[in-house]
């Protein structure tokens, strides 16, 4: 069996692995790295007989319309992959639009996709010209799933995972494989206790409202702003939500076979006021005392008009709640105290608080995965710092640190 990745091997952003066996050729994610403006992966092979997508996240989804392109790729996911994918992809395009820049697909590319995508269930099992996909909960986010490719070896890809139930989802559900191609996020470093972070969560917005500031929330739409609207259910604060974040909402509403606890959803939504359209912005910064908002990064989207508005009361207060890549303007409110809006560049007043509230598994948690499925060999991938994976996994498998472009036979 050869492998290559097109992209995310040794970085997060852009997750692209092709696997060639037995004359056939199957694709696991096609993503972007949603810098500005974004880089992409490798172009993929000219012929590719399937493609899977474990989860929505641009990071793996966001080069699948493209595909449409290809003769005759099918591409395999959840039905809430698919919806939230297509939701984002869309997103994208506006994105680039606004920001100037030529995207690598168009609305066309979009549409064609939603006709090459075979809707499986996360406990399914799809079978094509003699390929056979089996997907598996992975955790993470709603529809997210590990997918085990049945060929000369079985081979497990986990796309993003996480390990421990949240208020969203359950954790993930490994299975036994020969070949584990598995991501490392969060190599080397481990998470606070979850339950912990929530109570100081809540605890500063507390101390916000009474000194009579108002939260404001950043949070990506796709699993973030839904697991902080949970963990902020039955605690009493007038909460509003902007952002696209309503739209995946209701994606989840209609799916909710795919989440830990709907009826909790259901409630935690019922108590959340929406803002509906820009003129209620003026009323969530009145009345609110919580704004849960995207852009999760500070980059775009309605969050910049709160801090255009906050930004100068030292009453209120910005909690981040998601990891800040490199160049984003989170990652420069993080170390230079100071964010740019409408291209200028403010010193904030407000209290600034960080609470990890990540999806993606702890450098314990992955380990841990790894040994039940009893893989002989494990490829890390979608991590910049593997080593210390690798050196806690060395003795009891065969450990491949791959590079995008280089293929390697396994």
């Amino acid at each position: 069996m050869e492998f290559r990745f097109l992209g995310g091997a040794s970085e997060v952003g852009s997750l692209g692995l092709v696997i060639r066996d037995q004359g056939r050729t199957v694709l696991f994610d096609y993503g972007i790295t949603p810098d500005d403006p974004p880089s992409y992966p490798r172009p993929t092979p000219a012929r590719v007989d399937l493609a899977v997508l474990s989860h929505a996240h641009l990071d793996h989804s966001g080069m699948t319309p493209v595909l449409s392109r290809l003769p005759k790729t099918r591409v395999v996911a959840t039905p809430v992959t698919i919806a939230v994918a297509d939701l984002l992809t869309k997103d994208a395009l506006k994105v680039a639009k606004l920001e100037g820049y030529l995207p690598p697909y168009d609305p066309g590319d979009i549409r064609a996709l939603r006709e090459r995508f075979a809707a499986v269930d996360r406990h399914g099992t799809y079978r094509h010209d003699g390929i056979e996909i089996e997907l598996t909960p992975a955790g993470h986010i709603p529809g997210a799933t590990m997918a085990l490719y049945r060929g000369e070896k079985d081979v497990l890809f986990t796309g993003d995972l996480q390990t421990i139930p949240t208020h969203l989802v359950g954790g993930a559900e490994p299975v036994e494989c020969d070949v584990l191609v598995m991501e490392s996020t969060y190599a080397g470093r481990e998470h606070p206790d979850r339950q912990e972070t929530e109570r100081r969560f809540r605890d500063k917005i507390a101390e916000t409202v009474e000194r009579g500031g108002v939260a404001i929330v950043p949070a990506f739409a796709v699993g973030r702003a839904q697991e902080v609207l949970m963990a902020l259910a039955h605690t009493g604060f007038t909460t509003y939500l902007d952002g696209m974040a309503r739209a995946v909402n209701d994606i989840y509403r209609a799916a909710p076979e795919y989440l830990a606890d709907a009826p909790k959803f259901r409630r935690a939504l019922d108590a959340v006021n929406v803002v509906a359209h820009p003129g209620d912005r003026k009323r969530a910064l009145r009345d609110a005392e919580v704004i849960v908002t995207t852009g999760g990064m500070l980059d775009g989207g309605p969050v910049l008009y709160y801090l255009g508005e906050r930004h100068n009361d030292p009453k209120s207060s910005i909690l981040i709640t998601g990891f800040q890549v490199e160049g984003s303007n989170g990652r420069q409110l993080l170390e230079e105290g100071t964010v740019t809006i409408d291209d200028v560049t403010v010193r904030p007043q407000c209290e600034v608080g960080r609470f990890d509230f990540s999806a993606h598994a702890g450098h314990s948690d992955l380990v841990r995965l790894a040994q039940r499925t009893r893989a002989k060999t494990v490829v890390l991938m979608h991590g910049d710092h593997r080593e210390p994976l690798r050196e806690a996994l060395d003795g009891t498998a065969d450990v491949i640190l791959p590079e995008n472009g280089r293929p390697f036979a396994v």
